[in-house]
């Protein structure tokens, strides 16, 4: 697919010429009527930035093929430099080549902290990505809460030609905004809930349930009887992820229990705890909702608790609580989304955290940039990555050296499931046999179905995976169903 030409304008066409452009000029015409041989090149080759195949494609330029790093194969037309005083107007020297600049905003859900996950890793892996290339500009904006954020998604691609952002919540905003600015790219994770793309809409996702299913075994080589999940509201994706972690467990011991307990978002967004909490021991203390659910587990009995949140505070508060004595000391956390989330604020092991399951946004934002840049970009396909056996795997499980876990163990886990063909992981994490709590809709009518067994062999479809609103057998849930989306159950 040719590039589309974005806001702010590309460089003059001089820089930045058509790839092919056909002329006949009278003087031809002329010596090809007489015995002169006309041996000159009579078309136009492309300008610094066109999509090539070879040097041949491109005018007082090299075609730049990509290497090593990233998945896009295609070529572009650059010419070499040490700086940028080297490169003709509008464009940068990158990588040692004279490049077109790609401006990329990004909303964010909350700010980089050293206890922050999911944001944490999304700029990460954008900074890398960015870092990589050399012509990419980055335009983060943070701390924009879903509910109503077209304006800011609005004010970013006035000054920007990609807009990115990194929560569903912000679908219908990004859609909005998507149709007044048909000049922008716009791109936002979509949870894996598999959803069409337009002209300049795509969404994007690394399906984590496959590391989910890794931590799941890994715990329960830890617990004896009892995991817990901090879950964050529920859609989906969250319960994709829980029954993962269920069947991962149960595929170690058939017996274990998973307790599931509801932020109702990613996190607490209040600026203060509000969450009153008496633990077994009589202490009385005031919590934020992630540290309030993690208490609540320690009493219950959970010997490791994992969650999806946003932050680390139920990993640091269960090591604060085992150093006050109100946890014991074979009770231990699972941190999310950074893959060094079970380090403390100075760098030191947390030695009640198992480890982290992680997102490594770094190879989807480093191949996006690529195929825009490089013109072959199509933004009718979602952008779907899943784990690998490589050390720059889109998502995995990272154990903690100062805690319980067995890397070489867990290395092996991960390794056998991400070459898993026939199924492969994404399905085979959810393969049968196993039973479901009884809200199972194969066929997406609305209605539970008598038969609520997954069979021996048996996958799930994309399209149930989409809509999934059913735990496994093993899960144990507080009041709220999947059908009611209670915004704050305990």
């Amino acid at each position: 697919m040719q590039r589309r030409i974005l806001s702010p304008p590309l460089p003059e066409a001089s820089t930045r010429a058509p790839r092919r452009r056909h002329f006949w000029p009278a003087l031809a015409v002329a010596l090809l009527g007489s015995s002169c041989s006309l041996l000159a090149r009579t078309e136009v080759a492309g300008g610094l930035g066109s999509s090539c195949t070879s040097d041949a494609d491109c005018q007082a330029a090299k075609c730049a093929i990509p290497t090593s790093g990233t998945a896009i194969t295609a070529g572009i037309c650059a010419t070499s430099c040490t700086s940028d005083s080297d490169c003709p107007t509008g464009t940068v020297c990158a990588k040692a080549l004279c490049q077109v600049p790609l401006t990329v905003g990004v909303a964010l859900t909350g700010n980089v902290t050293e206890i922050e996950g999911w944001t944490f890793a999304h700029v990460q892996g954008l900074d890398k990505a960015a870092a990589d290339l050399g012509y990419v500009k980055l335009d983060k904006r943070f701390g924009l809460i879903p509910g109503n954020v077209l304006s800011d998604i609005t004010a970013i691609a006035q000054k920007n030609q990609v807009v990115l952002g990194n929560t569903v919540d912000y679908i219908p905003d990004f859609q909005s905004a998507a149709q007044a600015s048909a000049r922008n790219n716009f791109l936002c994770a979509d949870d894996g809930v598999y959803m069409r793309g337009t002209a300049n809409f795509t969404t994007y996702w690394i399906h984590r349930a496959q590391a989910w299913y890794v931590a799941g075994k890994v715990a329960a080589t830890v617990a004896k009887a009892r995991l817990g999940v901090i879950s964050a509201f529920i859609n989906p994706e969250t319960v994709f992820d829980v029954n993962a972690f269920t069947l991962g467990a149960r595929s170690v011991k058939p017996s274990i229990v998973v307790e599931v307990r509801h932020l109702g978002f990613w996190y607490d967004i209040n600026d203060t705890p509000i969450y009153n909490y008496t633990h077994k021991g009589g202490l009385t203390k005031t919590y934020y909702r992630e540290e309030y659910l993690a208490a609540l587990m320690l009493d219950s009995g959970c010997e490791v608790i994992a969650h999806l949140g946003n932050t680390q505070r139920s990993v640091r508060l269960i090591e604060n609580l085992r150093a006050a004595g109100l946890a014991r000391s074979d009770q231990y956390s699972f941190a999310n989304d950074n893959q060094t989330g079970y380090l403390d604020g100075i760098g030191q092991p947390i030695r009640s955290c198992v480890g982290a399951i992680y997102e490594n946004w770094q190879p989807l934002y480093r191949d996006l940039f690529e195929s825009i840049h490089r013109g072959v970009f199509d933004p009718y396909k979602s952008l779907d990555y899943d784990l690998n056996d490589t050390e720059a795997s889109p998502t995995g499980v990272s154990i903690n050296p100062g805690g319980p876990g067995d890397s070489v163990s867990a290395r092996k886990i991960t390794q056998d499931l991400a070459r898993a063909v026939n199924p492969p992981a994404r399905q085979r994490v959810l393969q049968g046999p196993y039973l479901t709590n009884g809200q199972r809709d194969r066929n997406l009518d609305g209605i539970p179905d008598p038969d609520q067994s997954v069979a021996a062999g048996e996958v799930i479809s994309v399209a149930e995976a989409s809509k999934m609103c059913w735990y496994v057998q093993g899960v144990e849930i507080g009041r709220a169903s999947c059908r009611e989306r209670v915004s704050s159950p305990v």
